[in-house]
């Protein structure tokens, strides 16, 4: 249950943070999938990476290039009874510079959403996919809005 509500407490804060994310100038990034959720079918995973690659190749952004921003996500699961609690975070990390005296570099987010939601076992894909769809659609609509 302490899971439950630090999971949710996360959700707000950053729903509330949204705001200050920046995809200013992204032309490349690489995909990655972590998979927290133990019954999740491995062809929803590769359904997922097909879909964030569909995703940024539709903005304009070249992917599996080296040394690229990594636009990555992540699931967790909590399991109550039947009912599946997932926490879907979709985030973009990449190398930089900030303005500290010495210039440092440093990996940061630099963009970041989260979905949280509750799913029976029998829709667990379909409910893992469809807020996928949700946040790699406030990705584009991010980065459009950046655009103008």
């Amino acid at each position: 249950m302490k899971k439950l509500f630090l999971l949710l407490f996360i959700a707000v804060v950053s729903l509330n943070a949204a705001g200050f994310w920046t995809l200013t100038g992204v032309t490349k990034a690489n995909v990655y999938v972590k998979n927290d959720v133990s019954l999740l079918k491995p062809d929803t995973i590769k359904t997922i990476k097909e879909k964030m690659y569909t995703a940024l190749k539709n903005l304009g952004i070249q992917t599996k290039v080296q040394d690229s921003p990594t636009l990555m996500v992540v699931m967790e699961d909590l399991d109550d009874d039947g009912t599946h609690y997932v926490y879907v975070k979709l985030a973009l990390g990449e190398e930089v510079q900030t303005y500290r005296a010495d210039k440092s570099s440093t990996f940061s987010l630099t963009y970041a959403d989260n979905d949280f939601i509750d799913v029976d076992l029998d829709e667990l894909d379909s409910g893992v996919l469809e807020s996928v769809d949700f946040l790699l659609s406030q990705f584009s609509e991010h980065f459009n809005d950046d655009k103008d």
